[in-house]
């Protein structure tokens, strides 16, 4: 089982390559900024609290869609957890019309850490249940379109300083992050997009880290040869709190 999850990354690694046959390319610039807080309160649970912000026009000239995540967090082992979470997006699409689209996103994941002699990896597998408002004449509709999509994260964290992991300190980390679509509605894009990421975590204390970095989002769309490929800046702020430190 301990390669399970990588092994299970090269084989949809190996689908998206073929499947991504590019025609009608749409190119964009993103900038995400996230706030991602995790508390552990007993030996078992913790909360899973998320909030993302994208902007999109060159960057930053307009919003895209804002997130909001509540979960649950059990721990089976220390390094080994399940959370179940619900997502909130609020999609703003501009244009000659503008407005809002909703989406619930209900999701289950086991997430495994793994600290190795010279690096730490973190990789996953998500389930989402996407519940998608629907658009009628350029409007808002009162209709939910439902589709699932599993999602595969992998994850290195390399440090670049003497002391590692701790206040002051500097590691390189890269991704990769699949996407698979399900769902009666899916017809083109049953490989959905495939995030690739480079960047660096600042470890402001313990418990706190920021992260700076470049993602590729490559994306294929629900219509028949139409493909997004963006390059997004990404910022974040990583908050863990283990309230059990308190009661030592």
């Amino acid at each position: 089982m301990r390669y399970t999850f990588y092994l299970i990354f090269l084989l949809l690694l190996g689908s998206f390559h073929l499947n991504a046959q590019t025609k009608q390319v749409q190119y964009g610039q993103q900038s995400w900024l996230d706030y991602l807080n995790q508390n552990r309160y007993s030996k078992k649970w913790g909360s899973w609290i998320d909030f993302q912000l994208k902007l999109s026009d060159q960057y930053y000239k307009s919003v895209y869609a804002t997130e909001t995540t509540l979960g649950a967090t059990y721990y089976t082992k220390n390094n080994l957890k399940i959370v179940g979470a619900l997502t909130y997006v609020d999609q703003i699409h501009t244009g000659t019309n503008n407005y809002h689209l909703a989406e619930f996103r209900p999701w289950q994941m086991v997430q495994l850490n793994k600290d190795l002699p010279h690096f730490k990896t973190l990789q996953w597998l998500r389930l989402e249940e996407r519940f998608k408002q629907t658009t009628l004449n350029d409007a808002p509709s009162t209709n939910y379109d439902f589709t699932y999509r599993f999602r595969y994260y992998f994850l290195s964290n390399i440090p670049l300083t003497k002391h590692h992991y701790q206040k002051g300190s500097i590691s390189f980390v890269a991704s990769e992050e699949i996407y698979l679509n399900f769902g009666k509605s899916i017809v083109y894009n049953s490989f959905d997009q495939n995030r690739l990421s480079a960047g660096f975590y600042y470890y402001l204390n313990n418990d706190n880290i920021f992260q700076f970095g470049y993602t590729n989002v490559y994306q294929i769309l629900n219509q028949k040869n139409k493909f997004n490929n963006l390059d997004v800046v990404r910022l974040s702020i990583f908050n863990n709190i283990d309230f059990r430190k308190s009661h030592h």
